[in-house]
């Protein structure tokens, strides 16, 4: 897949682009009879509008167990003797366990300050860092992060016991709240000793046990796999004496299933090397290799199975082969439904801060859904001042390349922060140079986009009570109880003071606490805020602007952010002309249709007071262009009165099929040349559906999928 130069380079080459391909389409033959629209039981079928899975209801509180709370310090050296290089414990260094654990986090449940706490911000989920037991201490920093998997079979003594997993989950579902486990199915802790040294070794092939070269991508999701021995791999893997039973299942210590080839160079790496190198030494696993992704649902399906847990967050989701998810994935999913877990969710982190870049992770890996780094990256830059609202207009636009025939409606997890790139007001703080309460102000405007925009709004644990820190990695990873690191109770916070020694979890006053409460508050009370259409009405100097339209209620939303430092006045157009505004959220000055006057570095939520009109949509027109940041052809409607329009291609043999559905105009879709016979034809037809129900479909044109 292909990026283009710009966005506007692009418009200006789908332009051309359609021009050039008329209204039929490209190679059509002129004789070539058209089939009929679709009518009847698959036109309705058809014209279903997209569908917003349970994630998009959902308001994630990611949290790292050893720093929220410390519940019961007898577990705080993980039952290990010794120095801290043996027990992993050094509570007053940022790269050793600190003492929190499960039970601190539970707290006493319903009361208290733990989940209770949490679940009164108005969070509706918790993300838990990955709770295997871990190898302690690696290179002078310890496994407190849940990333150093030894034995994934059970929880790792610092953090507490298996019951006390149990109880957290069982906590959860009690308050109402999913539990999403933090997975990993890239690597394990670093065991294994690669012979010659472990640079990247990208020119040596793999060859089989006996002696012959093989690439692992021809077998990669398949059912067989090369004999293989230690003299098979790029680097011959060893280990130290009495090391080479640590891991669990047993399955894990076997050198074999991982790929042996060095480590990544993140500077200077190929996609191969992405995939198949050690994560900063840590051992890779053979994901090609049948027998490790057998291993790998296995594994993970038993969490499942033992505590019901509601969904993945899957680590390192890039660092796997192209095929591996297109089996892990429909494994997790049928131990989901056979543990009696409904609507399991699954979401992957690919630290890519490009949307187009992460469209062949959902539309060619398997992957279900990503958390939305481009959107990070764009609010960020917006709430800072540092870069207009366009990127983030662009981004919402983006949605539509991971729109796919089952109609389902894109919901990442978003977020401003997280534990490795860093809390959201030091990412404002980076671009902005503002502090105190400047900075404030800024946090508060992003964490507002973060919750009147599409998607689940994820936050870092911390980031509700101020808590800024000096970069990513460790100095994003405070104590919320009483912290024995230095440098941390000295740091300045956003609407606060310096944390100080004491515990941060009895605060209920600090101002982005307050802003979470009436943010969810305000997700409860109009739905349309989860699972509404997205119409961007402006996005341009300080402004953004956007309608959320609840398609079961047929009302409109309208969520405008100024970013400036000055007052900013604009008029838009929206879907409910003629109708007075009422503000929920923010102190806007609203006359005429819709003149909105922002006060600077704020956010406001209006609502209408009348319905969308209901009207039937007109007969959509239909073209098809090349996309100019994809090889995809983009498939584009217009429709006025469609609330969403699908796109469907009939082939030479069977009927209409659905190739996706959008509710956020401009309506669009894509057809991907490597789905279909080189120069294949095949018929285009819109649908396009009003609100209430009402249905019409465009002209039929033949197009020929080219290669591009």
């Amino acid at each position: 897949m292909r990026r283009a130069a710009s966005r506007s380079a692009s418009a200006a080459a789908a332009a051309v682009a359609a021009v050039a391909l008329g209204v039929v389409g490209s190679g059509a033959a002129a004789t070539e009879a058209i089939p009929a629209p679709p009518s009847g039981a698959a036109l309705a079928a058809l014209a279903q509008p997209p569908a917003y899975g349970p994630l998009a209801s959902q308001r994630i509180y990611f949290v790292m167990p050893d720093r929220y709370a410390n519940g019961d310090p007898s577990n705080d050296a993980g039952a290990l003797t010794g120095t801290r290089g043996q027990t992993g414990f050094d509570p007053t260094d940022t790269g050793y366990y600190h003492g929190g654990d499960l039970k601190g986090l539970v707290g006493g449940c319903e009361t208290g300050d733990g989940l209770a706490r949490i679940r009164g911000l108005g969070f509706t989920a918790v993300w838990v860092t990955p709770p295997v037991k871990q190898k302690p201490v690696i290179a002078g920093s310890a496994g407190y992060h849940g990333y150093w998997g030894l034995d994934f079979t059970t929880v790792d003594p610092h953090l507490g016991t298996d019951a006390d997993f149990a109880a957290l989950v069982a906590c959860a579902h009690r308050l109402g709240m999913k539990v999403y486990l933090d997975v990993v199915v890239n690597h394990t802790a670093d065991v294994i000793l690669p012979q010659g040294g472990s640079s990247w070794a990208g020119g040596i092939p793999y060859r089989d046990c006996n002696g012959r070269v093989f690439d692992p991508a021809r077998y990669a999701g398949g059912r067989t796999f090369p004999c293989l021995n230690l003299r098979s791999f790029p680097r011959t893997p060893s280990v130290f004496p009495g090391d080479g039973q640590l891991k669990q299942p047993a399955w894990l210590n076997d050198v074999t299933a991982y790929h042996n080839r060095g480590d990544i160079q993140f500077d200077s790496c190929s996609e191969l090397c992405f995939e198949q190198g050690d994560f900063f030494g840590l051992d890779d696993l053979f994901t090609e290799q049948p027998r490790v992704v057998t291993g790998l649902a296995e594994l993970w399906a038993s969490w499942i199975a033992r505590y019901k847990v509601d969904g993945f967050r899957i680590d390192t989701a890039r660092h796997v082969d192209e095929a591996f998810f297109r089996v892990w994935v429909p494994r997790i999913m049928a131990a989901a439904r056979a543990a009696g877990v409904p609507d399991f969710q699954l979401f992957g982190e690919v630290f890519i801060d490009n949307a187009i870049d992460l469209v062949p992770f959902v539309r060619d890996r398997g992957l279900p859904n990503l958390l939305d780094f481009p959107l990070q990256a764009a609010a960020a830059g917006f709430a800072a001042g540092d870069a207009g609202p366009r990127g983030i207009a662009a981004r919402i636009g983006d949605d539509d390349y991971f729109r796919l025939a089952d109609g389902a409606a894109p919901v990442p997890p978003t977020f401003l922060g997280n534990h490795d790139m860093g809390r959201a007001a030091l990412k404002i703080q980076e671009r902005s140079r503002a502090t105190g309460d400047a900075l404030l102000r800024r946090t508060l405007l992003a964490t507002d986009l973060l919750y009147l925009l599409r998607g689940a709004p994820t936050v870092l644990y911390g980031d509700e009570l101020g808590l800024v820190g000096r970069g990513g990695d460790q100095q994003a990873r405070h104590d919320l109880f009483g912290t024995r690191v230095e440098e941390w109770r000295t740091q300045a916070r956003i609407g606060a003071g310096p944390i100080g020694s004491g515990s941060l979890l009895g605060e209920r006053d600090h101002p982005l606490e307050a802003r979470l409460r009436l943010l969810s508050s305000l997700r409860d009370a109009y739905p349309a805020l989860s699972k509404g259409a997205t119409i961007v009405r402006r996005a341009q100097g300080s402004v953004l602007v956007v309608s959320r339209i609840d398609p079961a209620e047929g009302r409109e939303y309208v969520a405008a952010f100024n970013s400036g430092t000055a007052e900013a006045r604009v008029t838009v157009s929206t879907s409910t002309p003629g109708t007075a505004w009422t503000p929920v959220l923010g102190t806007p000055g609203v006359s005429g249709s819709l003149t909105l006057t922002l006060p600077p570095l704020s956010s406001a939520l209006l609502r209408a007071e009348a319905l969308v009109p209901r009207r039937a949509p007109a007969r959509p027109t239909v073209r098809v262009s090349a996309d100019a940041l994809t090889d995809f052809w983009a498939v584009g409607a217009t429709a006025s009165g469609a609330s969403s329009v699908a796109f469907a291609v009939r082939r030479r043999t069977g009927g209409w099929r659905r190739v996706g559905v959008d509710d956020s105009p401009p309506f669009r879709a894509f057809l991907d040349p490597a789905r279909f016979r080189r120069n294949e034809k095949v018929h285009v037809a819109a649908v396009a559906r009003s609100l209430d129900g009402r249905t019409a479909v465009s002209k039929v044109i033949p197009f020929t999928v080219r290669r591009r």
